[in-house]
């Protein structure tokens, strides 16, 4: 029995271990200022910024740059991911997608003065590519409309966001473990939707699911074999 408890112990404890890795970026990790920059990697994340589904540049060259993420020269606010146009169905202009590896997933963004409304399912902001329900909350100036279908988790930011407040998002990375996330904006009732990102966060210690699921199945049977 007492062998059973160190194992049980020495689960639990791997488990605990393995929530807590939490690394913050900012604009000035991912950039730096230098607008020739088309992606960001680490051992974690690979960030790579898109105009109409082709890979761009990351904003950068003032200030500004270094505290808000988006694309170079694009749009109505370089330093913010946007949507420049106000005719329906051309949403998506530019985009942002990360690439987590497979102990890596999403925990939080923050941004500051966005706008991202409307009435058109394609309008808000979108982040798609879960595997189930990250279990969000969202808080800040002009937030509403948070839901979840399918792959994707939907919100809106309104012209009260438009504001230097950040606005955050707080996310279960379990549900983007390993996964290929792809942030959209769009509004389709005015033009330059935005959405300046001020910081990503993720865990890099998250279980992949097999090991999730050996781990139980293991727990399981020292309790069998304890009783």
């Amino acid at each position: 029995m007492k062998q059973n408890l160190t194992a049980l112990m020495a689960i639990s404890a791997s488990s605990m271990l393995a929530q807590g890795a939490s690394v913050t970026l900012l604009p000035s990790d991912i950039n730096g200022g230098d607008t020739t920059t088309a992606s960001f990697s680490n051992a974690d994340v690979t960030i790579i910024p898109f105009v109409g589904g082709v890979p761009n540049t990351f904003n950068g060259g003032n200030a500004a740059s270094l505290l808000r993420l988006g694309i170079d020269g694009q749009g109505t606010n370089n330093n913010a991911f946007n949507d420049s146009d106000t005719v329906a169905g051309n949403a998506n202009d530019e985009t942002v997608q990360l690439q987590f590896q497979p102990t890596v997933g999403l925990t939080g963004l923050s941004w500051d003065f966005a706008r991202a409304d409307g009435p058109l399912p394609t309008d808000g902001i979108r982040i798609q590519g879960f595997t189930s329900d990250p279990t969000a909350t969202l808080t800040g100036p002009g937030t509403s409309g948070l839901s979840f279908s399918g792959d994707t988790l939907t919100f809106q930011l309104s012209g009260a966001a438009f504001v230097g407040t950040d606005g955050v998002l707080t996310l279960d990375g379990a549900a983007s473990v390993g996964q290929t996330l792809t942030i959209f904006v769009n509004d389709s009732t005015q033009a330059g939707a935005q959405f300046p990102i001020t910081s990503i966060t993720y865990d890099n210690a998250i279980p992949e699911p097999s090991s999730a699921l050996l781990g139980s199945f293991g727990l399981l049977l020292l309790l069998k074999r304890r009783r």
